[in-house]
């Protein structure tokens, strides 16, 4: 099977807005599960619901206005449609891509989801009925709206395998990447918890953890809780991104998906079956068990069902190997998020490999014995595991309750892919990204003041948390991937702190009257190539010692020129050399400079819409713009 990149990502789940919070929530042990908010419902109502769930903050704020919706239909909008616009934009940024960049494009969005709770609430009598509702209510649209949106034309769906959703959403985008339906693909699931309804569902299954926490393959597991939460990775064809040079977090080498069939019932899991999918999976990657090291299990904490996932595993895996494949699930710390857990599993997994580290399991302190982990060359992560160097293979595994079964195997970005990605936070390593140290200007912008003071408040906090020499870095995918909106700020800065300062002290002024930050129109930039006389001895020399980007650009200039000139421009327009007035000197010098300049500005994300030649410089043009 071709190999498929992961570029990008974005998540919001309990306790973790965002990739890096859901990270950190991992590698210490997090426990985002907690009471049941009181906008939701009262548990008192419920006696026979755990009182708990892995609830998200503010899973009810949308940003009407920034996606053009009006209030009404903002309003009959399901709150699954709300996240995953939000979450779709973050991912695609995260990508090193501007959304509006690939509007009119084959991209594709796969979602996963279960349930269609909103619909009955909204529309449970005709009366109610209203096209905003219509609209708002369907599974389908929760794609739709997202492809209608950023103007996708790709394939555009919604999938329920119940439990296993955003897991068969990745294996179906990663398909349609291989057949050439979409060169991008938007892949991961949501979940929303909008009454106990399901939650009794399962408490009359027997299937409620009655402490209110999932407990993978621990000897206290005893059932599930409920849990939400939203997630999407940018996917595209390996060799597509490493051409582009995008930053891989992970490659998805193979998926399969599959059913149990008529089995002990609808609702129970086949062991053959989930066996199966996973030797199906490892035989479409090309790879062998004892290669893969470690599993993101589906591990919901039910006797039954780790019963029946440790033996299916162990039936693969109890094969040589020179040491146990570690295994785990994130339900330990989200609880279980039924239509969103493939995809919180996938993006764990995924960041897994990219840090080269794969965070302990929660509650796998009591192993459950029964399970027979060693003997089945399996063992459980009570600590952190430390990735080896080199290549790297692990596997994600989703089952859902109607017997859909999901496994993806995964391993780590290729070298090639790695040496070239240094850009945090969404930045794009396609061109050049500034070095550690260097100055840059942070822009940031909102659609009103008050959101521009929100922006400027969640970035003084981020930024305060990275290290320092990020600070270039990020000034730089500020300008290239970022969207402008109509209110806007800047500041130069060197490092970190200085940035996470400047960015507390704007947030703490009264915007609206400031004229720096009122409405912003794009201003029309034009490249201007003077003519012979603006030459002079020692120019550019300070941008040529403090900005590695144009030195690399001027570099290129003097050697492509050389030959002709039998001596480096770069050296006479540097040294102070009175020779850079000689015509002999003095065009190729005003070509070295100009070109460099255009090509240091381009990659910064400043694209001339005009290009202004004069005289003898017009031979420099065509190649200032190829930069």
């Amino acid at each position: 099977m071709e190999d498929i990149a992961i570029v990008g990502l974005d998540c919001a789940f309990p306790g973790a807005a965002g990739a890096e919070a859901y990270w950190d929530l991992l590698m210490r042990g997090g426990d985002a599960v907690g009471g049941v908010p009181a906008r939701r419902w009262d548990p008192d109502d419920f006696p026979a619901v755990p009182g708990a769930g892995g609830f998200l903050d503010d899973a009810d704020v949308f940003d009407a206005d920034f996606f053009s919706v009006s209030p009404r239909e903002a309003a009959a909008m399901d709150p699954h449609h709300r996240l995953l616009l939000h979450c779709a934009w973050r991912a695609l940024e995260d990508s090193g891509r501007p959304p509006g960049d690939l509007a009119g494009s084959d991209t594709g969005v796969f979602v996963g989801m279960m349930g269609g709770e909103w619909g009955r609430l909204t529309m449970g009598s005709p009366a109610s009925a209203t096209p905003q509702l219509g609209a708002g209510s369907s599974n389908g649209m929760a794609a739709n709206r997202i492809s209608y949106h950023f103007n996708f034309t790709g394939p555009s769906l919604a999938v329920d395998t119940a439990c296993s959703s955003s897991l068969v959403a990745v294996h179906l985008a990663a398909g349609a990447l291989r057949t050439g339906e979409c060169d991008t693909a938007l892949a991961g699931g949501v979940n929303v918890l909008l009454s106990p309804s399901l939650g009794l569902v399962y408490a009359q299954m027997g299937l409620a953890a009655p402490d209110g926490r999932c407990k993978p393959f621990s000897a206290d597991a005893d059932g599930i809780v409920r849990g939400e939460g939203v997630g999407l990775v940018v996917l595209r064809r390996l060799v597509d991104a490493v051409a582009d040079g995008q930053r891989i977090y992970a490659v998805l080498r193979g998926s399969a998906v599959n059913q149990d069939g008529r089995s002990n019932g609808v609702t129970a899991p086949n062991r053959w079956s989930q066996q199966a999918v996973v030797q199906a999976a490892y035989e479409r990657s090309g790879i062998t068990p004892d290669q893969v090291a470690f599993i993101e299990a589906h591990g919901t904490g039910t006797v039954l069902g780790d019963t029946i996932e440790c033996a299916a595993l162990g039936s693969v895996h109890a094969v040589p190997r020179p040491a146990p494949c570690a295994i785990g699930s994130v339900k330990g710390n989200l609880g279980h998020l039924e239509g969103a857990a493939g995809i919180a599993a996938l993006i764990k997994a995924a960041l897994a490999l990219h840090h080269r580290v794969v965070p302990a399991s929660r509650f796998a302190d009591r192993e459950n014995p029964q399970l027979k982990l060693a003997g089945r060359g399996m063992r459980l992560l009570k600590s952190p595991l430390r990735l080896p160097p080199g290549e790297t293979v692990a596997a994600v595994s989703s089952f859902g309750m109607g017997g859909t079964n999901s496994h993806a195997v995964l391993s780590t970005a290729p070298r090639a892919a790695l040496s070239a990605s240094p850009a945090p936070a969404g930045a794009s390593v396609t061109g050049a990204t500034p070095r550690s140290g260097e100055t840059g200007v942070f822009t940031l912008s909102g659609d009103t003041p008050e959101a521009l003071r929100r922006n400027l408040v969640a970035q003084a906090e981020d930024v305060a948390g990275r290290p320092r020499g990020d600070a270039a870095r990020l000034c730089w995918s500020s300008n290239r991937i970022k969207t402008g909106l109509p209110y806007r700020f800047a500041v130069a800065a060197r490092d970190s702190a200085e940035l996470a300062d400047a960015l507390r002290k704007a947030a703490a002024e009264d915007l609206s009257a400031t004229a720096a930050h009122r409405p912003w129109a794009r201003p029309v930039v034009a490249f201007l190539f003077t003519g012979q006389g603006s030459a002079h001895a020692g120019m550019t020399a300070p941008l040529y010692r403090d900005s590695p980007l144009y030195r690399r650009h001027l570099d290129e200039a003097d050697a492509a020129l050389a030959p002709y000139l039998g001596a480096s421009v770069r050296e006479v327009i540097l040294s102070g050399d009175e020779r850079v007035h000689e015509p002999a000197f003095a065009q190729p010098a005003l070509f070295a400079v100009g070109c460099a300049l255009a090509r240091t500005l381009v990659a910064l994300g400043v694209t001339p819409a005009h290009v202004l030649p004069d005289g003898a410089d017009r031979a420099g043009v065509g190649l200032a713009e190829q930069g």
